[in-house]
C-alpha cells in the first residue's frame, strides 16, 4: 500500500490533486492522507480556546464533506482510506518528522499554494516540504491533461547522481502507452568523458530494460532554457529529475525554483529523492 499526502485547505478546490497521486501510483491501492496545516496562536489565551483535533473534523463545511464522501466511493478500489489529517503549528521541521513516521511514499505540491499554509507566515507549503526524504510531485494550476504518457528524465553531464532510478518512474513506464525520453543538456565546452558516461548509464542500465524509451542531446550553455524549449516543442506530460540537492544552482532542489519550473512549462514536475 502507497501513502501519499496532500495539502488541504479543506475546500473543494484542494480535493483536484487526488486524481494526479493515482495516476502517478496507477493499479496500486494508496492510503490517502489530507493534510491541514494549523497555526498555534501566539496568545495563551486562543491557545487554550483552540479546537480539539474530533472537532475541527466535526467542522469540516459541508461541501468538502460531501466531495469527499463522493471520491470514496468513486475510487473504492484505488483509495483504502481517505482522511483529513491535522497537524498544528505546521512547520518544516513537523512535516518532515510526520513524513518520516508514517513512511509517506509520494507529496504533492500544488504551485499556486498560497491557501495552503499560515496566510501570516509568509511561508506556503512549497517552501515546508523542500527537504523531506520522499518524492515530491508539484502539480502547475490549471493543469489541462491528466495521463503522464510523454515523460522526460533530466539529466545532466556534471551530477554524479545522474540516473537515479525510483520505482515511481518505472511504475510508470510499464505500460505500452507510456515513453519516457532521457534528456541530456551539456554546455559546449563539457569534456567528452562526461557525456558518454552518462550515456552508458542509460545504456547500460538493467531496469530499463524493456522499457519504452529514448535519449535526446542538447547542447545548451542555459540548462533551463533548454528544458523549456524541449517540453515545448514534444509536448511533455511529465518532468521528473532524480539528482539530489544543491545541484545545478539550486535548478532542482526543493526550493521555489523547482515550483517556478512546473508553472512555467504548465508541466508536472516530479523530484525523486
Amino acid at each position: 500500500m502507497k501513502k501519499i499526502i496532500i495539502p488541504t485547505d479543506l475546500s473543494t478546490r484542494s480535493l483536484d490533486l487526488i486524481k494526479y497521486g493515482l495516476q502517478i501510483m496507477k493499479g496500486q491501492t494508496c492510503q490517502i492522507i489530507l493534510l491541514q496545516l494549523i497555526p498555534l496562536p501566539d496568545s495563551i489565551t486562543e491557545l487554550i480556546m483552540l479546537p480539539r483535533e474530533e472537532e475541527t473534523l466535526a467542522n469540516i463545511n459541508t461541501p468538502f464533506h460531501k466531495a469527499l464522501e463522493r471520491i470514496r466511493k468513486l475510487y473504492a478500489i484505488e483509495i483504502s482510506s481517505l482522511e483529513v489529517v491535522p497537524l498544528y503549528g505546521g512547520n518544516a521541521l513537523k512535516i518532515r518528522n510526520f513524513i518520516d513516521n508514517h513512511g509517506i511514499d509520494l507529496v504533492l505540491c500544488p504551485v499556486a499554494d498560497t491557501h495552503y499554509a499560515d496566510p501570516n507566515s509568509g511561508e506556503t507549503f512549497s517552501s515546508l516540504i523542500k527537504d523531506v526524504s520522499c518524492p515530491v510531485l508539484y502539480i502547475p494550476s490549471e493543469l489541462d491533461s491528466l495521463q503522464f504518457r510523454k515523460i522526460v528524465y533530466l539529466l545532466d553531464t556534471d551530477d554524479k547522481y545522474t540516473l537515479l532510478l525510483h520505482d515511481l518512474l518505472l511504475n510508470l513506464t510499464a505500460g505500452t502507452d507510456y515513453y519516457v525520453t532521457f534528456l541530456i543538456i551539456f554546455k559546449p565546452e563539457s569534456a567528452r568523458g562526461k557525456l558518454e558516461q552518462v550515456l552508458n548509464k542509460v545504456y547500460r542500465n538493467e531496469k530499463l530494460k524493456g522499457v519504452n524509451c529514448s535519449v535526446h542531446l542538447i547542447q545548451e550553455k542555459d540548462f533551463k532554457g533548454g528544458v523549456y524549449t524541449f517540453v515545448e516543442e514534444f509536448k511533455t506530460d511529465l518532468l521528473v529529475t532524480g539528482r539530489k540537492k544543491n545541484l545545478l544552482g539550486n535548478l532542482f532542489t526543493r526550493k521555489r525554483i523547482s515550483k517556478d519550473v512546473a508553472k512555467h512549462t504548465k508541466v508536472p514536475f516530479l523530484t525523486i529523492s
